[in-house]
């Protein structure tokens, strides 16, 4: 049944149903099955039987009626407009190019040379376009059997000399994205594999580039591009990631990269957040202000690039920008769409924005759930420390210091637990401030003297990779400076 559903989502982009398919208006039960599953209106063989049948799956009228109606549906696919389906739009030519080869091995059964020739050459002026290696090999092997067939030596010679050529560039493509999908098995895993796999995984990088530069195709690019960014992210050298972003665009305008399959809103997107991530704020603002309007509202990359635009405001200090953004997110209609992760995420950036300015952003935050959260917990990932923080901000703004002097053994005992490596070193630090401003009895001028050996670490201790790090929604130096703020104020 979940095949016959999946097949009923995709022929509904078919140019033309009735061209296969019988007349939905039909009494029949075919076409009375055909327009259930259109209407989504089974989830089982169990229920589609007794409707249809009044009988259960292994009636052999059911059986049979399943199995027409599978062999309509796939022949369906071969009439599917991509336009309807609103993919990307160098699938289209993938899909002309499978129609065309379709068309040339009917010909070359046929002995109709000409026509197989005409189809091939159709397909390698799409393949160039789109830098489609494999249809390429594909077609030059027809023209080839075709020459040879027909007696055209010359002809013959010239293709076999660039399919050989190909195939070397096809052997190295095929080596580099074998090592890409490899590569992606391994940082799939845990992060403790991830960090293992880090000595290896720049030999396999540096391979990658090797064998895109032995190739130039656009799949070993893509497979060097995406493996460069990974891993110049596990290990937090976003200054790098910055460098490749700009020369993809340097490739691009040089016509090394194919334009038509390269993901120019990715490559902006990860721009934008290499510049946050290389603290490189004021010049990653530029980039997300020019970029902006390239994103689709009703988009989930839309929120996606929001967040990076949203924390580059936040860090630069720029908070009144920060404030705009968070309005423009959650008055975006599409926001009831985006995951459930996803929205925790904005609402603990709207919690943080709270903090730093309550009468900047007008809207109240709830709090109580964040309050009910475990110490620690797998899903919230990257996120604990930010959320233990919150909560610290949140009992230190109601002065409950009965329950901030709870929380002091919950930060040690997490800070024991779940800080113990390197890269956990600024989270560390700071929470160390924060046990150390309870202890003092939060008195500023003492939290201020003897908090200065963790805090001047902290200013001198880079962020880690992704891989490891803890997020920083708002940089620890900035809410350290707050803290020391409030209590002036507040004890």
């Amino acid at each position: 049944m979940n095949e016959l559903i999946s097949l009923s989502r995709i022929v509904t982009f078919c140019n033309s149903v009735s061209s296969s398919l019988p007349d939905k208006d039909l009494k029949g039960k075919e076409g009375l099955f055909i327009e259930k599953l259109m209407q989504r209106s089974y989830e089982s063989d169990e229920e589609a039987a007794l409707d249809l049948y009044n009988s259960n799956p292994n009636d052999v009228r059911y059986k049979m009626l399943k199995h027409r109606v599978k062999k309509k549906f796939y022949n369906n696919l071969f009439l599917i407009n991509y336009q309807k389906l609103k993919i990307k739009s160098y699938v289209q030519s993938e899909q002309e190019c499978h129609l065309l080869l379709h068309h040339a091995n009917l010909f070359l059964k046929q002995s109709d040379y000409k026509l197989a020739e005409i189809n091939a050459r159709k397909i390698i002026n799409i393949a160039n376009e789109y830098d489609f290696t494999s249809f390429k090999i594909a077609a030059l092997e027809i023209l080839l059997f075709c020459s040879s067939e027909s007696g055209a030596f010359k002809s013959f010679k010239k293709y076999k000399q660039e399919l050989d050529e190909l195939m070397l560039r096809k052997s190295y493509e095929r080596e580099g994205v074998s090592l890409f999908q490899l590569i992606k098995i391994k940082l799939n895993k845990s992060v403790k594999s991830r960090r293992e796999y880090l000595p290896q995984l720049e030999k396999d990088v540096a391979k990658l580039e090797m064998l895109w530069q032995k190739s130039k195709t656009f799949d070993s690019f893509n497979a060097y591009y995406k493996g460069y960014i990974w891993y110049n992210e596990l290990i937090g050298n976003f200054s790098k990631i910055v460098e490749l972003t700009v020369l993809s665009e340097k490739l691009l305008e040089a016509g090394e990269v194919c334009r038509q399959r390269f993901d120019a809103s990715y490559n902006k997107y990860v721009l934008v957040y290499a510049h946050l991530k290389a603290a490189k704020y004021e010049k990653g603002l530029l980039y997300a202000e020019k970029y902006f309007n390239e994103f689709n509202q009703n988009s989930n990359n839309w929120f996606a690039y929001l967040e990076n635009y949203h924390l580059l405001a936040v860090h630069s200090q720029k908070y009144e920008l920060a404030s705009i953004l968070l309005d423009k997110v959650f008055s975006n209609s599409f926001y009831n769409k985006i995951s459930p992760v996803a929205k925790e995420r904005w609402q603990l950036y709207q919690a943080y924005l709270s903090i730093i300015d309550g009468n900047l952003y007008v809207k109240k935050v709830s709090n109580p759930y964040l309050i009910s959260l475990p110490e620690y917990s797998k899903d919230k990932q990257g996120f604990n420390v930010a959320i233990l923080i919150l909560q610290f901000f949140y009992f230190l703004q109601k002065q409950d210091v009965e329950a901030l002097l709870y929380r002091i053994e919950s930060l040690k005992k997490y800070v024991h637990t779940h800080l113990k490596d390197s890269f956990s070193l600024r989270s560390k630090l700071f929470l160390k401030l924060l046990i150390l401003a309870v202890t003092e009895d939060f008195e500023p001028e003492s939290c201020r003297k003897k908090g200065l050996k963790h805090y001047e670490k902290l200013r001198d201790t880079p962020a880690p990779g992704d891989a490891y790090a803890e997020i920083e929604i708002v940089p620890y130096e900035h809410l350290w400076n707050l803290i020391l703020t409030m209590l002036q104020k507040r004890y």
